[in-house]
């Protein structure tokens, strides 16, 4: 929050608080950098992480096996994430991106539900197979250019040793397997599924945005001609996420099931979004990226939301099955406004960053690939489908005999519920407070790219 405030807008460097230490580590005749900073795209994820580790700890409340183990990998989980978001170093990056790794397997594995050991490995190796494609996209940007340092490397001409394009998509699908793009999804349902709520908070909420703000921080400014000349199979791809991670939710009847669906849904937008970077229109660009990168804050606030108020409804009722749930407004009904609110954020309602992000996306994508693009609104018609579905039966449903003396959130319980809340709302009616800083990061990239 203090980062997001001090950050100067009016005459801002393209990176600012900055921290950094030229010789890390030196070996032979190569050297990594300790470089740190934030800019108009990294700083409302840096704020997002931070909202979304108080939800995750506050949600965590009630662990009772090996708690100093469990809020220390919470800690160092968060950390990574920070430092993913922060790095302006390619190494410094991908050794963020691997410690993230470790905490949320032990967290899946140990502290979850159902085949926790099955989804917890799944996750590994989906996420090992992505990293091993980014390492190599990274060598070879580095035998190009000399230098891992982001910040160098955005002002210099990079003498590609081989062919750009086959980095360009090293890189791109290391990242869209965390994103996830169909078809690198697998490993999405299971991991959210058997996950404790706060595993699942961030994984939704933050982990999934990596593979996103990787792309825009390190694909499009160092690649940006084969980014464009791969918009439309970008665009394609992003069309068959909304449409299929749509389809696939309205089968799903466990509400965490259910949720992780429709996060490859609304990534998809996503790369429907990125995909405006090929247009030669300024503004067509801009709309594309910006709607982008607010798809990530809005998306992980909304589903953060979402898995939080579905966790609690499982330790009170200890079922996710929506056919075994009914009524809940009649005992729950702050869970239950809340959950319609966040119900209604998801599919995009005006009002809420939802929409906000989602029109932002379907303007820029439309201006460039028309016909693509009108196809993937239709995903917007499905999630009305299966959060109308979802909520009818939860919240309205005929009220379950077994439910009745079961109390809602507590004090405590609410604040996650209510500062959540805030920042959707707050975004979908002023959402100014965050795409100025976004288009501050956004310009360069596309000054940059010109």
């Amino acid at each position: 929050m203090i980062a997001f405030f001090s950050y100067e807008r009016l005459h801002p460097d393209q990176f600012q608080l900055v921290d950094k230490s030229d010789n890390w580590i030196s070996f032979s005749k190569y050297t990594l950098s300790y470089h740190l900073g934030v800019d108009g795209i990294s700083l409302p994820l840096v704020l997002l992480n931070g909202i979304l580790g108080v939800v995750a700890v506050m949600a965590s409340w009630k662990i009772e096996y090996k708690v100093p183990k469990y809020f220390a990998l919470l800690l160092v989980l968060q950390g990574a994430v920070m430092g993913v978001f922060t790095s302006l170093d390619l190494i410094l990056f991908f050794i963020f991106w691997e410690i993230e790794l470790v905490p949320m397997y032990f967290l899946i594995s140990q502290w979850g539900s159902g085949r926790k050991e099955y989804s917890a490995m799944k996750f590994l190796l989906f996420t090992l197979s992505g990293s091993a494609l980014m390492i190599i996209g990274f060598l070879c940007i580095y035998f190009s250019s000399g230098t891992f340092n982001l910040d160098e490397l955005s002002q210099i001409q990079i003498n590609w040793i081989i062919p750009s394009i086959f980095a360009f998509v090293l890189i791109f699908v290391g990242f869209s397997i965390k994103l996830p793009m169909w078809p690198l999804h697998g490993w999405l349902p299971d991991a959210h599924t058997d996950a404790p709520t706060a595993a699942s908070v961030l994984l939704a909420g933050l982990l999934l945005k990596m593979g996103g703000y990787g792309i825009i921080r390190i694909c499009y400014p160092l690649m940006s001609s084969d980014a464009r000349d791969l918009s439309l199979i970008i665009s394609i791809f992003g069309v068959i996420s909304v449409i299929y991670g749509a389809l696939m939710t309205l089968r799903q009847s466990d509400l965490k099931r259910l949720v992780a669906f429709s996060s490859v849904s609304h990534m998809g937008y996503i790369l429907i979004g990125l995909s405006a970077f090929s247009s030669s229109d300024l503004i067509t660009q801009k709309l594309g990226l910006s709607g982008a990168s607010l798809q990530m804050v809005s998306h992980g606030l909304i589903t953060g939301l979402l898995f939080y108020l579905v966790g609690g409804i499982y330790e009170r009722c200890k079922t996710r099955e929506v056919s075994e749930l009914g009524g809940l407004s009649n005992n729950f009904k702050f869970s239950s406004v809340a959950l319609a609110i966040s119900g209604m954020a998801s599919l995009g309602l005006p009002g809420t960053s939802g929409f906000i992000a989602e029109i932002m996306v379907f303007m820029g994508g439309f201006a460039e690939y028309s016909i693509l693009t009108s196809i993937s609104v239709f995903g917007v018609v499905l999630a009305a489908g299966y959060i109308l579905w979802m909520l009818q039966r939860v919240i309205f449903g005929t009220s379950n005999k077994d439910y009745t003396k079961l109390t809602d959130l507590n004090i405590v319980e609410k604040i996650p519920v209510l500062i959540l809340l805030f920042s959707i709302l707050l975004i979908g009616i002023y959402p100014k407070f965050i795409t100025d800083v976004l288009n501050i990061g956004l310009n360069e990239i596309i000054n940059l790219s010109g």
